[in-house]
C-alpha cells in the first residue's frame, strides 16, 4: 500500500536546492516546524577567544637538498593549497599537516636554505548562530594557524603553514554546516621592500549553513604578514574583535 506524500512536503522538496542531502525525516520536521529550521542570520557571531596555548606542529616539507637555482625575493607565491575543505556536512575533514597555504619567495623549493621560522602561532575563534526561536543551533570552534618569520639567506620575512583546524563542531539536527579556506593568488603581496620583502596574504574562511528551508552563506577575512601581524578584517565578527583589529591597524 503506497503512502501519499503531503502537498506541503512535496512543495518543500521541490523548492529545495539540488545540492541538498536532507533526509525525509528532516524535510518532514521542517514542514511541521519551519521556524526551528530557519537560521536567524543576525544572530551569527564570530568571536576571538584568544591565542592557542599549544598550536599544532606542522612539519615543513623537505626539499631536494642543495641550493635553489633562481630565487626572486620580492616575487612572493603560494606553493601550498589555494582552496581546501575544513568541515563538510558537520564533519572535520582537513589534514592540517598537509593542507595549508604559504607565502614564499619565487623559486624557493629547498627548505634547507630557509631559516628563522618562529614557533607556530594560533588564534582560536568561536562561531555561533541561533534559529528563529533564539536557540543555538551552530557552535563551532576553530583555530587559525600560521608560522611566520622565515628568511632566505637572512633576507625577507615569509609565511608558511597557514591553515585552519576545527576544535569543536556542534550542529543541531537538521542543520548542515560546511567551511572551507581559500587564499587567492591575487591576495599575496610584498608589503616590505625589494631588498627585504615582507610577505602578506589575505585568507578567506567561508561558511555555509543549510537546512531544508534556508541556505545561508558568509565568510571571514584574515590578513597575515611574515613579520607576525595577524588581523581579522571582515565578516560577522563580534564588535569588540573588530574594534581591536581596527585599533591595531591604525
Amino acid at each position: 500500500m503506497s503512502r501519499r506524500v503531503p502537498i506541503a512536503l512535496t512543495l518543500l522538496l521541490a523548492a529545495a536546492p539540488a545540492w541538498s542531502q536532507f533526509t525525509t525525516k528532516e524535510y518532514q520536521a521542517a514542514q511541521k516546524d519551519p521556524d526551528a529550521f530557519t537560521l536567524d542570520e543576525s544572530s551569527l557571531r564570530i568571536e576571538n577567544l584568544g591565542p592557542t596555548v599549544s598550536p599544532t606542529e606542522i612539519p615543513s616539507p623537505t626539499g631536494g637538498g642543495g641550493q635553489d637555482p633562481t630565487v626572486v625575493l620580492d616575487q612572493i607565491i603560494n606553493i601550498g593549497q589555494k582552496i581546501w575543505k575544513i568541515i563538510v556536512d558537520n564533519k572535520p575533514v582537513v589534514d592540517v599537516r598537509n593542507q595549508y597555504a604559504t607565502a614564499l619567495p619565487k623559486g624557493a623549493t629547498h627548505w634547507d636554505s630557509m631559516g628563522g621560522w618562529q614557533p607556530p602561532k594560533g588564534v582560536i575563534y568561536g562561531l555561533t548562530a541561533k534559529n528563529a526561536y533564539g536557540i543555538t543551533v551552530i557552535n563551532v570552534r576553530y583555530q587559525v594557524l600560521r608560522t611566520y618569520g622565515g628568511t632566505y639567506k637572512g633576507k625577507g620575512k615569509y609565511l608558511t603553514a597557514v591553515t585552519v583546524e576545527p576544535l569543536l563542531v556542534e550542529v543541531a539536527w537538521g542543520y548542515h554546516y560546511t567551511m572551507e579556506a581559500a587564499v587567492p593568488d591575487t591576495s599575496i603581496v610584498n608589503v616590505g621592500t625589494t631588498e627585504n620583502p615582507v610577505a602578506a596574504m589575505m585568507a578567506q574562511l567561508a561558511w555555509r549553513i543549510q537546512t531544508p528551508v534556508k541556505d545561508s552563506q558568509g565568510k571571514g577575512l584574515y590578513f597575515l604578514q611574515g613579520n607576525g601581524l595577524f588581523k581579522e578584517i571582515g565578516g560577522p565578527f563580534a564588535s569588540e574583535s573588530l574594534d581591536k583589529a581596527r585599533a591595531g591597524m591604525a
